[in-house]
């Protein structure tokens, strides 16, 4: 019994098929304006866009956030990255 399918992402590497991923880079602010045209202008070249998390060990918006306002505003699915640099147990869960 195999798993069910969750996303395009998924179902395209179940398929055996070649994927490409693109990665967004949320701003400094809560203003996604340029992520948003980025993913828009990646969208129909990429299966999914990776939201990094805190680039460069500076604080951003939540990549969490980022990833849900990116996918619904545009469509394009997202790969939530969260690192735990900077994290404790509490704040990671």
């Amino acid at each position: 019994m195999s798993r069910p399918v969750f996303s395009e992402l998924m179902a395209q590497i179940r398929a055996g098929k070649f994927v490409f991923t693109g990665e967004l880079e949320p701003e400094k602010t809560i203003d996604l304006t340029e992520t948003l045209e980025a993913a828009r202008r990646l969208k129909g070249y990429v299966t999914a866009c990776n939201v990094t998390d805190n680039p460069q060990a500076f604080a951003y918006i939540s990549s969490l956030a980022a990833s849900y306002i990116v996918q619904k505003e545009t469509g394009v699915e997202t790969i939530y990255q969260i690192t735990c640099r900077d994290r404790n147990r509490i704040a990671i869960t």
